[in-house]
């Protein structure tokens, strides 16, 4: 039999599925599950004025197949495929769009009324349970690979980042990149992957990866996750 909690939250679930807003949560003291807890009316910081994050980047198992998936299921157009070497290989795929979040502000009513309709949010799911061992994506080569920010100012951007004592940079901008670590997991290129190709296509890939990354800064979020910051200019090889 149903719980009478269980009974009350199936309208609830119902009704927040069909709003454009969520509800408010109670103000009784008699807390019902789910309620929705809005974010901040408060601007974003005048420093990340034209930041914005730009993509998501999954390690695949087959590319053609991946590119047939999301082309044909979800509609994203293929851009380009960087062929790095023999077997490896770099695509990016987007959808059609005519813009992307600039200086205007907006308010949170006014977000979650454009959720469905904007480019580049990112979920974030958690549990929390006693004992969580879940690892981040650059601790070992998984299907997720790290968050795409664009910024308008590197340089600018570096500074920022070092003066943020929350922020851990892996890789600041003009540095070589280390192709043995943390940024080799997250790039589908750990010890695994690697020792099944001989060296001289590994000595390849690993100096397109420097170059390309050479502009970069690659830091982490409190978690762990990879996150790859590049100018709006673009790289010298796409």
């Amino acid at each position: 039999m149903l719980s009478s909690n269980l009974i009350t939250a199936v309208p609830l679930l119902a009704h927040l599925a069909a709003a454009c807003l969520p509800a408010v949560p109670p103000s009784n003291g008699t807390q019902q599950y789910p309620y929705p807890i809005l974010g901040s009316d408060e601007p974003a910081d005048y420093a990340t004025t034209g930041y914005f994050s730009n993509h998501l980047s999954l390690n695949v198992h087959n590319l053609t197949r991946s590119l047939d998936f999301y082309s044909g299921v979800f509609g994203l157009r293929h851009m380009f495929t960087l062929r790095v070497s023999e077997h490896y290989s770099i695509a990016y795929m987007s959808h059609q769009h005519g813009g992307k979040n600039g200086t205007g502000y907006q308010t949170t009513a006014e977000l979650l009324r454009e959720q469905r309709n904007a480019q580049g949010l990112i979920e974030l799911v958690h549990i929390d349970v006693p004992v969580n061992t879940i690892t981040s994506s650059s601790e070992r080569p998984n299907t997720f690979g790290h968050i795409g920010i664009i910024v308008p100012d590197i340089e600018a951007t570096q500074a920022r980042l070092e003066a943020c004592p929350d922020v851990t940079i892996v890789k600041a901008f003009g540095e070589d990149v280390t192709t043995d670590g943390r940024v080799a997991n997250a790039t589908n290129l750990g010890p695994a992957e690697r020792g099944q190709l001989d060296e001289e296509e590994i000595a390849l890939i690993l100096a397109t990866i420097r170059v390309v990354t050479k502009p970069v800064i690659f830091a982490e979020d409190p978690d762990g996750n990879l996150l790859e910051i590049m100018a709006q200019e673009g790289s010298e090889l796409v």
